[in-house]
């Protein structure tokens, strides 16, 4: 940036030296995009000397009103530009400021006029954008439900990335992320920090997903689930992230989605969109927010969703892994919930030198927790090698 009229009374060309340059700048703008913060440019686009700013001078804006460049001097130009990008970065929305001596003379359709309060009276337009983060949206489980808010969700402005073990990138719309891994911190790693998520896998690995949620400072985590569905959820996922139960409900937004009266799979998915899209609004300038609400009693938005197996969660270890020792012919029994599983693809967990196999990872979780519970039996064990 270069200077080709001398400055005026309240802007001295030291001002101007001691700012950032366009090296600076753009080092600036890029470490805010890593970060994912929400940040404001600011551009002279006019200007009518005497000003020290010039056409094509900018700063940049962060969401706390620090300003990074040059856009004219303190007086003149910096408060307002700073107060204005904040403004932007809210409500998302760029505009074009004039400062003149007499606002009326800049006054126009699509402008917003404002004093000049500079000795030296000249004139600048700015033009103020703001840039915010893309919101990503994690869905969790293979469900009707989750099924139709993917769908839905691509009419946003949202990065989709949806947790199904068995789903591929053919099973989902274009451009959707599909993560197979059920651990949670390498769900949270691979989505970045502040996803909104919804966790729907009707009780097979919601604590995973609500795990994951909390491990990426996720400002909403709706869950899907009845009141008592839920509170063992949060037992699960408590224990996976060895935290206290209330701070993991704390978390978490359960019942999920707004009260339409929504039964079916696409209505509950609709009612979760909605909420999506208020709680987008109130956090998208916030990096990363804790947000949520206590779990709730089951106001009828989620039908059968809890016909299956809900008992608690975790412990030393589960894995998909299959000990070579065991033999094809053996059919050991989940004894979290009773089925004859195939160990070639279950989950397991190895507990006191003997491996037990489970039809899901919800079961597999709820007997990491407090296997004692599980114990009556053995049916569903195998000695480990």
């Amino acid at each position: 940036m270069t200077a080709d009229t001398p400055p005026d009374a309240d802007e001295t060309s030291s001002d101007r030296a001691a700012v950032a340059t366009d090296g600076d700048l753009a080092e600036r703008e890029r470490a805010l995009r890593d970060r994912e913060e929400p940040y404001a440019r600011a551009t002279v686009v006019r200007r009518e000397p005497p000003v020290s700013a010039n056409v094509g001078d900018r700063a940049l804006v962060t969401a706390d009103g620090d300003l990074h460049g040059w856009v004219g001097g303190a007086a003149c130009a910096q408060s307002r530009v700073a107060s204005e990008a904040r403004a932007a970065i809210s409500d998302g929305e760029p505009r074009l400021i004039g400062l003149a001596p007499d606002p009326d003379d800049v006054d126009r359709p699509g402008l917003a006029a404002f004093p000049m309060l500079c000795h030296s009276e000249g004139t600048l337009e700015i033009f103020v954008e703001p840039m915010i983060p893309t919101t990503r949206l994690l869905v969790v489980g293979d469900s009707p439900i989750t099924r139709s808010l993917v769908r839905l969700a691509t009419e946003l402005d949202v990065e989709i990335a949806v947790v199904d073990p068995d789903a591929t990138t053919a099973d989902v719309p274009d451009g959707t992320t599909v993560l197979s891994t059920l651990e949670p911190d390498e769900i949270a790693d691979a989505v970045g920090a502040g996803p909104l998520v919804v966790v729907a896998s009707m009780g097979e690995y919601d604590a995973r997903g609500v795990a994951a949620g909390v491990l990426a400072d996720a400002p909403y985590v709706g869950l899907v689930a009845s009141d008592s569905r839920a509170e063992e959820v949060v037992e699960r996922a408590a224990a996976l992230l060895d935290r206290d139960p209330d701070d993991v409900r704390e978390a978490i937004t359960n019942p999920a989605g707004v009260d339409i009266s929504a039964t079916t799979g696409p209505e509950i998915a609709t009612s979760l969109l909605a909420e999506l899209v208020d709680v987008r609004a109130d956090t998208e300038t916030i990096v990363a927010s804790a947000g949520g609400s206590s779990t709730g009693s089951d106001n009828g938005r989620i039908g059968a969703a809890d016909a299956e197996s809900t008992s608690e969660a975790t412990d030393s270890g589960v894995t998909d892994e299959v000990d070579d020792s065991t033999s094809a012919d053996e059919q050991p029994t989940d004894p979290v919930c009773g089925m004859t599983v195939d160990p070639a693809d279950s989950a397991s967990v190895t507990h006191d030198g003997t491996t037990y196999y489970f039809c899901c990872h919800g079961c597999a979780d709820s007997f990491q927790t407090d296997p004692d519970e599980y114990l009556t039996t053995d049916e569903g064990a195998m000695e480990s090698a």
